[in-house]
């Protein structure tokens, strides 16, 4: 078996989806298939169930998909510990991140203190399916800051950035904008501005509802960045935390303290635990951890 086949089967893996695989390899469907079924006959063993065009990863390939990750983990690994011996480590730290702009005064504090170490920053959860976090590029990065709920399915290591308080935004002009905080059952006859249904934050906010004894009313669903902007003129309301308002992603709204029931989000630092870390990814590590720590 050769190295470019098992990369092909392990990206397969993990999409399930054959021309998804072809066109992230950069090959044909063809060669995909042509090449797993080699592999196959090799190993003298079926790694995926077919029905039609579906195919799934069975038990078989479940098992051998893991000890091939920490084949190709060990190789990088080994490529970033020889990289950092020889000073051409990587000056770039990859991040998903849940809501980027909630993060905007900690990465601009980090560059300050080290212009030297460049942040490639992505989105997570952005309301693609809920498999899209497993797939290559999420399972490559160095570091996630998200909620629990949101992360790949891979081998995690993590630490606590911060408790977010949860808020109700509205307008300034809005009947509930003079509270100075608020059960939201309060807002059960309200029309909501919502995440869309696929992400994480909608289900935990749709949850919150629920608690409170109620079904949203969904007016309008759209990403984190139109959200606040919609409140300005619409006489609806949003759940929000307290990271969005010190983001000044919700500047222009009113944000009011939601005291029953009591919840916040918790968000942290996330790292593969199989991932090799460079002093850089060390450096940032320690510099977020620290910064929410003061800031937050």
């Amino acid at each position: 078996m050769e190295l470019l086949q098992l990369k092909y089967f392990l990206e397969l893996s993990k999409t399930e989806h054959l021309r998804r695989t072809a066109e992230e390899m950069i090959v044909t469907p063809s060669a995909i298939s042509t090449s797993i079924s080699r592999l196959e006959n090799e190993l003298g063993v079926k790694l995926f169930d077919r029905d039609g065009r579906k195919i799934r990863l069975n038990e078989f390939g479940k098992t051998y998909a893991k000890y091939i990750q920490q084949m190709f983990d060990a190789l990088d690994n080994a490529n970033a510990s020889l990289n950092e011996l020889t000073n051409t480590e990587k000056t770039t730290i990859s991040v998903y991140a849940v809501n980027p702009f909630l993060w905007n005064n900690a990465l601009q504090a980090f560059r300050n203190t080290y212009p030297e170490i460049s942040v490639a920053l992505f989105a997570l959860d952005a309301g693609t399916d809920s498999t899209s976090a497993s797939s290559h590029s999420y399972s490559n990065a160095d570091f996630y800051l998200s909620a629990p709920d949101t992360m790949p399915d891979i081998e995690l290591e993590s630490e606590l950035l911060t408790h977010s308080e949860l808020l109700l935004a509205v307008s300034p002009n809005h009947w509930l904008a003079d509270r100075k905080s608020i059960s939201l059952s309060e807002a059960k006859d309200e029309w909501f501005i919502n995440s869309p249904h696929s992400t994480s934050f909608r289900k935990f906010c749709d949850d919150l509802c629920q608690s409170a004894g109620f079904t949203p009313k969904s007016s309008i669903e759209c990403d984190y960045v139109i959200r606040p902007r919609m409140l300005i003129n619409e006489n609806m309301v949003c759940i929000a935390t307290s990271l969005g308002r010190q983001s000044k992603l919700y500047d222009g709204t009113v944000m009011i303290p939601i005291v029953d029931p009591p919840a916040s989000r918790p968000f942290y630092i996330f790292w593969n635990k199989n991932r090799y870390q460079t002093k850089n990814a060390i450096a940032f590590k320690d510099f977020m951890v620290q910064y929410c720590k003061e800031n937050f």
